[in-house]
């Protein structure tokens, strides 16, 4: 089974969307998996009837010894350069979370759901 959970989107709404209209745009709360693959989280979507365009997939990555994960898109946006940091993060209030289910950071987790063209992307590269 694969290990998820709902959890809510943090954003500045003062300063617009800079996700490009990305997932934590259009939804306040959102379906978070983590330890499985992207592919097992999408069948497991499908088997339960879950919306996918309303879940995340926790990216583990790490950087110079520290952890640098983020949640992306379960669905990736086809024919476009990403997922990139869109400004948005994603937490839950409940402080046992990561610790009962085995993540390495109990801080707002970034999230990269904004994608651009090949054109919007060299456009915005200095």
């Amino acid at each position: 089974m694969n290990k998820s959970t709902c959890v809510g989107v943090l954003r500045n709404s003062s300063i617009g969307d800079c996700t490009g209209h990305g997932v934590t745009s259009r939804h306040d709360n959102v379906m978070l998996f983590w330890n499985c693959k992207r592919e097992e989280a999408i069948a497991y979507c499908d088997e339960k009837g879950i919306d996918k365009d309303a879940c995340l997939w926790l990216q583990e990555r790490d950087l110079w010894g520290e952890d640098h994960s983020y949640a992306r898109p379960l669905v990736h946006q086809p024919g476009k350069c990403g997922p990139m940091f869109g400004g948005n993060f994603i937490y839950t209030s409940d402080d046992n979370f990561p610790k009962l289910h085995g993540l390495r950071t109990n801080t707002p987790i970034a999230v990269h759901d904004r994608y651009e063209t090949e054109r919007e992307y060299a456009g915005l590269s200095v």
